[in-house]
């Protein structure tokens, strides 16, 4: 997820220098947060409390819980994207430093609660206590405080601040007091208050296994997105598919993606169930919307996914205000510079060595930022656990140049072109990387490649790229 600063070192490298049914009140509002309509399933008392009340957190949509000016108010910091992260139930700011590039972020989620060390945050004389880190923070200085709201459930405000936990935890206590109205009153899904909404989101997992088996029993509820009985579960999900679920993925007739996990203790197959989908900065792949089914066997996991996504609803239009998730740059395209290729769409990672291409059916690039000093005027960013690559057009002028005179290189060919080659020496403590330009009919082609996991020659790697764009371009 944190491939930003790679991708900003490569920008620099082209800048203009030279060198390298029940209802649950929430506590703090003093009224039921909504009625809950359940699946008409035997769930015993205590199943269908917990029901009811992971329907009405699933109601409430935390990417709108969000506030960008107020994120950037708390972190001194600029953000660039607005992204889910573990699923529905998620939702971060990222955030990038303008002075030194340093990032953090700012986190909303519904999550169970797991109480975490240190002492509650004061808060306009309320209580928040501290949780635990989330388990994908891997270590990270990630800092967070819930919103408590019942039966060990409830909302979580963490912040990351780049290895400085202190930081962290005041930035998580400044956002906390930023949102906390929005919490208090949380949005619901139903208002459609992000783009794209998701309208899978509010989805009942339980009503969708009972649109498989009817009168199943002993329904076990373990999660907001969860449901089972036994010899079958279901889970509804948002989520990168190629990256998040285990098996083999393939792309259906009709565009979507299917994965099937067939494992000794049954089949589970995930399949996307919605053509809502969203790109964000710095990860290859799209956000979907998935239904998955487990059952004794295959056969039987995927008739429960072709019943159960039957009763799904169709796209839900955003609201005229809706908060954009995604990107929250004004990223250039080639139409708006004029270029004769589009980085992003004229190759793609196909023309990147196998080896260095992230797993999956369909990983897609990113368009780059592009600052004011920066020789190019439109670029794409490719990034893998392999390595990170931006591929730019600009006109040629100055430093933008396949003449070694003007720019550090050795002059080369790619293809029929002459194009400049730029092994630059790895700093102690740097990855290597490689600068390659290309000549065209208007301006220059260039992939500049920072190995982030990789033995692989940088340099072949550009020219693999290169070599495929060249025939492609006047």
């Amino acid at each position: 997820m944190r491939w930003r600063t790679g991708v900003a070192v490569l920008a620099a490298l082209l800048a203009g220098s030279t060198g390298a049914g029940c209802s649950a009140t929430v506590p703090g509002t003093g009224s039921p947060a909504r009625d809950a309509a359940l699946a008409a399933l035997p769930f015993d008392d205590g199943e269908r409390v917990l029901a009811g009340q992971l329907a009405v957190l699933r109601s409430w949509d935390v990417c709108a819980m969000h506030d960008v000016a107020a994120a950037e108010r708390a972190s001194g910091a600029v953000a660039f994207a607005l992204r889910p992260v573990r699923g529905y139930d998620g939702c971060e700011v990222a955030l990038e430093s303008a002075a030194d590039g340093a990032l953090s972020y700012v986190t909303i989620e519904v999550a169970e609660l797991v109480r975490g060390p240190g002492a509650p945050r004061e808060i306009g004389g309320r209580s928040f206590p501290p949780v635990a880190p989330a388990e994908e923070a891997h270590g990270r200085p990630e800092c967070g405080y819930a919103r408590e709201v019942a039966l060990g459930w409830g909302v979580v405000v963490r912040g990351e601040a780049a290895d400085d936990p202190a930081a962290s935890c005041a930035l998580a206590a400044r956002y906390l007091a930023d949102v906390l109205p929005r919490i208090d009153a949380p949005p619901r899904r139903a208002a459609a208050g992000t783009d794209p909404a998701f309208a899978v989101g509010e989805q009942d997992p339980c009503a969708a296994l009972a649109a498989i088996v009817t009168a199943p029993a002993d329904v076990t509820v373990t999660g907001p997105r969860t449901c089972s009985a036994p010899g079958l579960a279901v889970a509804l999900g948002l989520g990168q598919v190629e990256v998040d679920v285990e098996g083999v993925a393939g792309m259906l007739p009709d565009g979507r993606v299917e994965v099937v996990d067939d494992a000794p203790d049954g089949c589970t197959v995930t399949r996307q169930v919605s053509d809502t989908t969203l790109l964000v900065p710095s990860l290859p792949y799209l956000f979907r919307e998935t239904l998955a089914v487990t059952a004794p066997g295959c056969d039987a996991a995927r008739t429960g996914v072709d019943r159960a996504a039957a009763a799904l609803p169709g796209p839900l239009p955003a609201a005229p205000d809706a908060l954009a998730l995604g990107s929250l740059e004004d990223l250039p395209t080639a139409d708006d510079v004029g270029a004769p290729f589009d980085p992003c769409t004229t190759i793609g990672w196909s023309a990147f060595p196998a080896e260095v291409r992230p797993p999956g059916v369909d990983p897609h690039p990113f368009p780059s930022p592009v600052e004011a000093d920066t020789l190019y005027r439109v670029g794409c960013d490719y990034a893998s656990d392999a390595l990170v690559s931006v591929v730019s057009w600009g006109p040629a002028a100055g430093a933008y140049s396949v003449d070694p005179a003007a720019r550090p290189g050795v002059a080369t060919r790619f293809g029929d072109r002459p194009g400049l080659e730029h092994r630059a020496a790895a700093a102690p403590g740097q990855a290597a990387l490689c600068l390659s330009t290309m000549q065209l009919g208007n301006g220059l082609a260039g992939v500049v490649t920072l190995a982030r996991e990789t033995q692989a020659d940088l340099c072949a790697v550009n020219r693999a790229v290169l070599e495929a764009l060249a025939p492609r371009v006047p």
